[in-house]
């Protein structure tokens, strides 16, 4: 069972206050009856030397004198007398010659009552307990307890935030994680949070460049494609013309998949959900893979026509570079695309990898055997792109035929 760290922490304290509350209970005990002790000694002595003096004839003339040198004083108040003979317990009763004396436990206290045919007294100890300085000291641990309690919460504060932080800049929210000028904490989770925030900022200054380099590069790159476009429509010659035309599109679209690769790969895409068929999204494909000879190079066995719920240009994207990895390697030239109710399968004939196919998801890794230049980006993305669908991607080599499998759910 796990536990958070505010939980450990939590019951640690709450441990060493419960030992702490029973050692000085039972050290308040202890006092207590050492205190008890001492009044029934100076109670016994106090008795045992009046009773030497009436032997002798010499009884005290100063009574109230005499107890208090035996740290014992009278009981002047009539209601408290009361009390202490109504509902204290009576601990011993002895006769002497100076009359009936008895022992009573009141109120946590000891009290000694002298009874005779001419007055009756009661006395009280006059000691200071030692549970007063005891229950200072206790209430003073006990507010360093407290205090130190907080004070451990309160630096887990920033460790909270850090969390929440962290999560945020998973998620690719680097905004609300980079704070200016952030204070410099005086202790180490506060000196880590502060680390965190100063290396977030970093990361984030270092995305923006290249992002405003890329966008710049792209704009660049843009406008001599504008340019040519337009120059293209002058051309006489409509074949020359069309050539031109597909270039330049194809140019365009190459442009706008860098651009979506890497906002993929910097992970700040957001991903925009709707439900298609895919045959829609075959068509989208076909649109940006622009082979003029499509039906000649691919064959389509659409065993099923299943609603997708995916960002459609990321999944046009994803299939668009399987279908073209697929062409590059294929010995004939061809690939076959099966799709029913579960999966997209893309087939190409080829001889096997010489590698595990994980060797060829990984970035920038291409099968060097292959004069064709590819496999560089192509199934990392595709992967990549499946990952954050929650779709499958299988890789199967059967009866020579190379046979990629994105595996999703139906859509309801």
């Amino acid at each position: 069972m796990r536990y958070s760290l505010s939980t450990k922490i939590t019951v640690i304290f709450a441990i060493g206050f419960t030992v702490i509350c029973v050692l000085f209970f039972m050290f308040a005990k202890l006092q207590h009856d050492n205190m008890l002790d001492k009044i029934k000694e100076n109670q016994y002595n106090s008795i045992n030397w009046l009773l030497s003096l009436y032997k002798k004839s010499n009884m005290p003339e100063n009574w109230e004198q005499y107890f208090k040198n035996f740290n014992l004083a009278y009981v002047k108040n009539p209601k408290m007398e009361e009390q202490i003979l109504n509902d204290g317990d009576l601990m011993e009763r002895v006769d002497t010659p100076i009359g009936m004396v008895e022992t009573i436990f009141y109120d946590g206290n000891l009290f000694l009552r002298i009874k005779n045919q001419s007055v009756t007294i009661i006395l009280e100890n006059t000691l200071k307990g030692a549970n007063d300085s005891l229950l200072i000291g206790f209430l003073i641990t006990i507010a360093l307890f407290v205090s130190l309690y907080i004070s451990i919460f309160r630096s887990l504060v920033p460790l909270k935030k850090l969390r929440d932080d962290i999560r945020k800049f998973a998620a690719g929210n680097m905004d609300s994680v980079c704070h200016v000028n952030i204070a410099k904490g005086e202790d180490e989770i506060a000196e880590v949070a502060y680390e965190f925030n100063n290396a977030a900022c970093k990361i984030k200054e270092l995305i923006m460049s290249r992002q405003l380099f890329l966008r710049t590069i792209m704009h660049e790159l843009k406008t001599p494609i504008g340019k040519g476009r337009i120059v293209s429509e002058m051309c006489e010659d409509e074949t020359q013309k069309n050539r031109l035309i597909a270039i330049f599109e194809r140019l365009n679209i190459l442009i706008n998949e860098f651009a979506k690769v890497e906002q993929l790969l910097s992970k700040s895409y957001a991903l925009q959900y709707e439900n298609y068929h895919f045959s829609l999204i075959l068509d989208q494909t076909k649109d940006i893979l622009l082979l003029d000879d499509f039906d000649d190079k691919i064959s389509v066995d659409i065993q099923a026509d299943p609603m997708l719920r995916v960002d459609f240009q990321l999944f046009s994207l994803a299939l668009k570079n399987l279908i073209d990895n697929a062409l590059k390697y294929s010995d004939n030239k061809k690939a076959i695309i099966v799709c029913d109710e579960e999966h997209i399968c893309i087939k190409n004939s080829g001889k096997p990898l010489e590698k595990p196919i994980e060797h060829y998801k990984q970035a920038f890794i291409r099968d060097n055997s292959s004069k064709t230049a590819g496999m560089g980006l192509g199934l990392y993305i595709i992967e990549h792109i499946c990952a954050m669908h929650k779709f499958g991607f299988t890789y199967k080599y059967i009866d020579g035929y190379h046979t990629f499998c994105i595996k999703f759910k139906k859509s309801k």
